[in-house]
């Protein structure tokens, strides 16, 4: 049986299965305001999904490991030559993934409830300058991204011959790092975006033949017996490049004073709200964006370098343009080699890349029902998509789900009850020493809200050659962190952000089994990260 022009196919491995959402995910879009957030995909229909060539994209890369280059993975995905017509296509067949609020079929089997557009939900980053402290010029922009708990269609192929032996213990490892949540979809991954588990049930997988007329028969009389497992398919033979060395790290943490991300708008009885994210149909959560953690980590890692080289962060001048506010704060975060291994960098010369540091979403284990924050925000008391929480979810407080809405103060001691409470601020006129007339606005504080642990994780194969001097500059940051000096979230210069770290530990890498930072510290593996500290501290750079 042929069922691509000029490829003979003997067997076929077919999967079909849902792949949920575990934190926001963004896979870009067509555009066109510049002004407006980075907009999600949409299909012909007008529906959100994730292409298959991105699914596809991000398959491979798995599928390559550590190596740059594999015949194995071009043999399997396929490749184009720089030169002559010696190519191929992919064996391998990804179809279009709907996003949708649940994992039913229709009559038709295709998914039956595709996401409203009306459910997602908004990030907004800004730069902050090293020299001023403030938000760098040009850099405010913000992302339309998918809730935690929606759900995409999966469905995979792939096609052999009789020359491909090893097609089944390829998909077994491809799925078994799905099930793990090992692979990442779509944009800002670095940041906590895009993670996805394969679910256990809905999910089919069946293997084909097309070699014998028993073959044949069995696949249109649907016979059970093709039917496989996950498990069925694992075993060695793979011949996939090694895996990627990964280093995890789990901080728990307790706020000393309130942690938050000022949402993007204020509510409807208070003028600051903190940010949050939706955790399951009913519920919502406050969130500590990765963005905003990786982005904490990164100016105290710079400052720890300027500090030990001396080197003050590049500035404009005063009254400069604004081009040149911005050129310099590139110029900062380009700067200095150990931070762009762990953080990235974006630089105009061609030596951009994707920083080896990966800090995830962090969320409150305080679940707030919808009607009782619709009741703060002014909303419309709409449910969002997620069927089921993720994270730490099950151990949340909640607020009943029968609250319904109420006058402010009913509103404000329900939020007492989890933790918030309204602030009231005025700003002083420097001339009468009274209150200035229209400065006067409330925040909603998170003062006893308890937060999961914040979780980074470190590719350690992609720093290559800067590993043990960016791992240096990582630890000396988590060490501050852990000294109460990194404070975390919005308003850090009015009393917030304060946290206190319990425990920070360590797995993979040097530490194969989990150990907690001073003993990390301490130990024999750190002898040679300090010395490539040392004569990397001795290198000049531009």
């Amino acid at each position: 049986m042929t069922a691509r022009v000029g490829r003979p196919v003997n067997s076929r491995i077919r999967v079909r299965g849902w792949l949920r959402t575990e934190s926001p995910l963004h896979v870009g879009g067509l555009g066109h305001d510049p002004s407006e957030p980075l907009p999600i995909a949409l299909d012909g229909l007008g529906r959100l999904y994730v292409p298959g060539t991105t699914l596809a994209g991000v398959l491979r890369n798995w599928s390559r490991g550590v190596a740059v280059e594999s015949a194995v993975v071009d043999e399997l995905w396929g490749f184009i030559p720089e030169r002559g017509d010696e190519g191929r296509a992919s064996r391998v067949i990804v179809a279009d993934a709907l996003i949708t609020e649940d994992h039913r079929l229709d009559e038709y089997g295709l998914p039956a409830t595709p996401l409203d557009p009306g459910s997602l939900e908004f990030r907004q980053s800004v730069g902050i300058d090293r020299a001023t402290g403030a938000a760098a010029q040009e850099f405010l922009y913000g992302r339309a991204v998918v809730p935690a708990g929606c759900h995409l269609r999966l469905e995979i192929d792939i096609e052999s011959s009789e020359e491909e032996t090893a097609d089944e213990a390829r998909m077994g490892m491809l799925l078994a790092a799905l099930g793990a949540g090992e692979i990442r979809i779509g944009a800002a991954t670095g940041r906590g975006l895009g993670a996805v588990r394969l679910l256990d049930d809905p999910f089919e997988l069946v293997v084909d033949r097309f070699d014998s007329p028993a073959g044949l028969l069995a696949v249109l009389r649907n016979d059970p017996a093709r039917v496989r497992t996950v498990a069925s398919l694992a075993s060695a033979g793979a011949d996939l490049p090694a895996r990627r060395d990964l280093l995890d790290i789990r901080i728990s943490w307790t706020p000393r004073a309130p942690v938050m991300v000022r949402a993007g708008s204020g509510g409807l009885i208070l003028d600051t709200l903190p940010l949050t994210t939706r955790v399951d149909r009913r519920h919502v959560t406050l969130v500590l964006p990765g963005g905003t953690i990786k982005g904490a980590l990164r100016s105290h890692a710079e400052l720890v370098e300027r500090t030990a080289r001396r080197l003050d962060a590049p500035s404009a001048g005063p009254g400069a343009p604004a081009g040149e506010y911005s050129a310099a704060f590139r110029a900062q975060l380009d700067q200095l080699p150990a931070v762009r291994a762990l953080f990235g960098s974006a630089r105009d010369d061609g030596d951009r890349r994707v920083g080896g540091l990966r800090a995830e979403e962090c969320t409150a284990l305080t679940s707030i029902p919808d009607a009782l924050w619709n009741s703060v925000t002014g909303g419309d008391g709409a449910r969002g998509p997620a069927e089921t929480g993720t994270g730490a979810a099950s151990d949340r407080r909640e607020a009943g789900d029968g609250w319904e809405r109420g006058p402010a103060h009913s509103v404000l001691d329900r939020l007492e009850d989890l933790g918030m409470a309204q602030a009231d601020h005025v700003a002083l006129d420097r001339w009468t020493g009274g209150a200035a007339d229209g400065r006067l606005f409330s925040v909603l504080e998170p003062h006893t809200v308890e937060w999961e642990p914040i979780r980074l994780s470190v590719d350690l194969t992609r720093l290559a050659g800067e590993r043990d001097s960016a791992l240096a500059l990582l630890l000396l940051t988590l060490r501050d962190l852990a000294g109460g000096r990194i404070p975390l979230g919005a308003l850090t210069n009015r009393g917030f952000g304060d946290i206190d770290v319990t425990e920070i530990t360590l797995t993979g890498g040097s530490w194969p089994e989990p150990v907690t930072l001073p003993r990390a510290l301490a130990g024999p593996e750190i002898a040679p990260i300090a010395r490539a500290w040392t004569d990397y501290l001795a290198q000049e750079v531009s």
